[in-house]
């Protein structure tokens, strides 16, 4: 029941630039799989839903596996429609929907995109709660057309019809308490942002969601031991979820050039593997572009290549690894490119030549900076106007 954070460094939560292939498209996690599509959204089930199943078959062993197991497979369609609904909306305002992934705690829709404004992230995160009250409300209609009791409330033993109703009253009002990363989180942030800009607003949603589960921890400790779970799934998805869009609010300003190598040392395809090895002593670079007449060729990694016993050319040991344009986006595109690198670093290409090198220790110190200064902002970090904005739109 949440919106996995769509500007995710590793995933995103995301896009390939045209040219030598790139990576940057999202990559399918293989803990889950896929159980089909719907409106070309990809719908996966996570590896541990199957313990909510083993829990499910033990709790109705002696009750009735069968009918378990049917109410196991109603909860998940809710949720599904509950996804499905923040992604179309989602879709419709732009964002690009990879997939859903269902897990034992919910489901995560994973967008390319944050929304592009508070009023598109407000819509996309009330429209999860709105769909399962509508199909609570769809329920209560054909149990009162059948004369079917809503009560007593028993998600255990009840009616399925009755059960379907309350689950989904249970789910849409869960949803809307403000507790980042929930829906309601989301809907808060939305709304601070008519007065605080898009990184204090995520802050403050933060701060209420972590507030929010340390109360629920405190009432499950008492109550249920399955709300403490619950809690921590909510206390941390609220830091995950603020540490993530500060690096994305202050990605903004920073190109791929303040980043990257400039100028890196370039090797032709006929030098030895030895000469490589000597180079490689006496400069610090250690991952090298391969560059022949016909240009770009690959990588070669010295320190691969070190420990390696050709003598030949190192256009035999070079790796074909993509490359990026210069003119691309450094969070959507360069990084995802460098974190799934071979080599752990990319060739950066302007007009056919390599002008640069983007290496993983480079956005590594990036990022380490980003969330050291995020994590102590000083008064003009902390302005609204000294960050970037969503439009109001």
């Amino acid at each position: 029941m949440a919106l996995d954070p769509p500007h995710r460094i590793a995933s995103a939560d995301r896009i390939a630039p045209a040219g030598p292939k790139a990576a940057g498209a999202p990559r399918r996690r293989p803990a889950s799989f896929s159980i089909g599509h719907v409106t070309g959204i990809d719908i996966r089930v996570h590896v541990t839903f199957f313990l909510i199943v083993a829990l499910f078959a033990f709790a109705t062993w002696s009750t009735g596996i069968v009918g378990g197991m049917v109410w196991l497979v109603i909860i998940f369609a809710c949720i599904v429609v509950h996804e499905l609904a923040h992604s179309l909306v989602a879709r419709r305002r732009g964002a690009v929907v990879h997939e859903i992934v269902l897990l034992p705690i919910g489901g995560v829709s994973k967008l390319e995109h944050l929304p592009e404004s508070p009023a598109d992230e407000f819509a996309i995160a009330i429209v999860g709660p709105l769909a399962s009250f509508g199909l609570a409300g769809f329920g209560a209609l054909v149990a009162l057309g059948l004369g079917v009791s809503l009560w007593p409330v028993d998600l255990a033993t009840g009616s399925l019809l009755a059960r379907l109703v309350w689950f989904n009253l249970l789910i849409g009002g869960f949803n809307l308490l403000p507790a980042f990363p929930m829906d309601g989180g989301r809907v808060l942030r939305s709304l601070l942002e008519r007065h605080y800009d898009l990184e204090d607003a995520t802050r403050i949603a933060a701060r209420t969601g972590r507030a929010f589960a340390i109360g629920l921890a405190v009432v499950g400790i008492l109550v249920d031991v399955w709300l403490v779970f619950i809690a921590v799934f909510v206390y941390f998805g609220a830091t995950a979820e603020e540490q993530a869009t500060i690096v994305h609010v202050r990605l903004r300003g920073v190109q791929l050039a303040d980043v990257m190598l400039l100028d890196p040392t370039l090797i032709a395809p006929t030098m030895s593997v030895p000469e490589l090895r000597a180079l490689a002593r006496r400069d610090p670079q250690r991952v090298f572009p391969v560059v022949g007449p016909g240009g770009y060729q690959g990588m070669v990694d010295a320190t691969t290549a070190g420990v390696a016993d050709a003598v030949g050319p190192v256009a035999a040991v070079a790796r074909a690894v993509p490359v990026i344009a210069a003119s691309s986006n450094l969070e959507e595109i360069a990084i995802p490119s460098v974190v799934g690198s071979s080599t752990a670093a990319v060739a950066v290409i302007d007009a056919g030549r390599v002008v640069g090198l983007l290496r993983i220790e480079d956005v590594e110190h990036l990022l380490t900076d980003i969330s050291q200064a995020a994590a102590h902002p000083t008064r003009t970090q902390a302005t609204p106007a000294a960050r970037p904005t969503r439009s109001r739109q």
